[in-house]
Parts: C-alpha cells; sequence; structure tokens
C-alpha cells in the first residue's frame, strides 16, 4: 500500500507545482472583457506553459508573431481602459498593428501577468540622427525597479539587437526614445 501511495502524492505534488506555476504568470488583472481575458488566458498559458522566463517569452513572442501596419492618421491622444481592450482585441484578432495597437496588448498581457503595467506615449528616433517619429510603448515596475517594454521596436528598428527595448532602463530608453 505504501508503495502505491507514494507515487500518488508525488504525482499530486507535481501537478500542485505546474498549478502554481501556471497561476503565477495568471495572477494579475482582467480587463473585464469575457473574450479578451479568455483570449489572453489561452495565449499566456500557450507561451508561457514550461517557461522558465514567461516574461521574456511573452516579449519574445510580441517580437515575432505581430506584423507592423503603420496606420495613416494621427495616433491614440489617450489610451482609456476601452481603447486599450480594444486595440488588444484586434490586434489578438488579426496579429497585424500599429504601435497603438502593440502597446495596448503589451499593457494587457503584463497586467494580466501581474505586473501595473501602463502605456507611454512620446517619440522615437528613426535610425542614428533620425527624425523623431510618434509612438507608444509599455512601463511597467518589477522587483521595485521601472522598466521600459517596447517589442515594435525592437522588431523593427534595432538592426539585429532584438532586445534593447526588454526590460530596458529609463537611462538605456532615452537613447532613443523620448516622453515626458
Amino acid at each position: 500500500m505504501k508503495k502505491r501511495i507514494l507515487p500518488l502524492l508525488l504525482a499530486i505534488l507535481l501537478l500542485c507545482a505546474a498549478c502554481q506555476s501556471r497561476q503565477d504568470f495568471l495572477s494579475g488583472e482582467t480587463t473585464g472583457d469575457s473574450a479578451l481575458d479568455e483570449s489572453v488566458e489561452a495565449l499566456l498559458t500557450e507561451i508561457c506553459s514550461g517557461s522558465d522566463a514567461p516574461l521574456e517569452s511573452v516579449y519574445n513572442w510580441l517580437c515575432t508573431e505581430l506584423k507592423y501596419r503603420a496606420t495613416p492618421g494621427e495616433s491614440v491622444k489617450a489610451f482609456t481602459e476601452e481603447i486599450v481592450v480594444s486595440l488588444a482585441q484586434e490586434t489578438l484578432d488579426k496579429r497585424r498593428c500599429d504601435c497603438d495597437g502593440e502597446a495596448a496588448l503589451t499593457a494587457v498581457l503584463l497586467r494580466r501577468m501581474g505586473y501595473a503595467a501602463e502605456i507611454v506615449q512620446g517619440q522615437f528616433r528613426r535610425g542614428e540622427g533620425g527624425e523623431w517619429v510618434d509612438h507608444a510603448w509599455v512601463r511597467a515596475p518589477i522587483d521595485g525597479v521601472e522598466y521600459f517594454f517596447d517589442p515594435l521596436y525592437d522588431a523593427h528598428f534595432t538592426e539585429g539587437d532584438a532586445a534593447s527595448c526588454y526590460m530596458a532602463t529609463a537611462a538605456e530608453m532615452e537613447a532613443t526614445h523620448r516622453w515626458q
């Protein structure tokens, strides 16, 4: 009897650890939009399950799976929660977006992972000495340090340095971005 209980207890402990690990990257806030929340949970489960670095896995997914689509006209003036939810859902559905859509989805994913992410509006410099272009990206405090995330910039403007805007400090971001 004891020989059967030990493997069963071990299996239960492993299952509990897996459930806890799953909940770790789904510990944050939902958007209140059931369709988006369902999609976000499924995506995070797909991306993060088995990952030792779920935040990095999500960032890499954003860099590689979303295609940039420039939109004519002005960018979003103010990111209300309604606009963030709408842009995040559209970005998930189409897998194509401008910086506003990518920032919205990044913020929603990070918030669901338990980080207090907010969208930053400012500009980035296109190339060395190039023009400043309106842009949006995300800031989130992690372990008491403010970090910035800009997967769109990393995916399209870094000339091979695909992690220059992953958990970048303000000093690191100031080389290519400006904001108030």
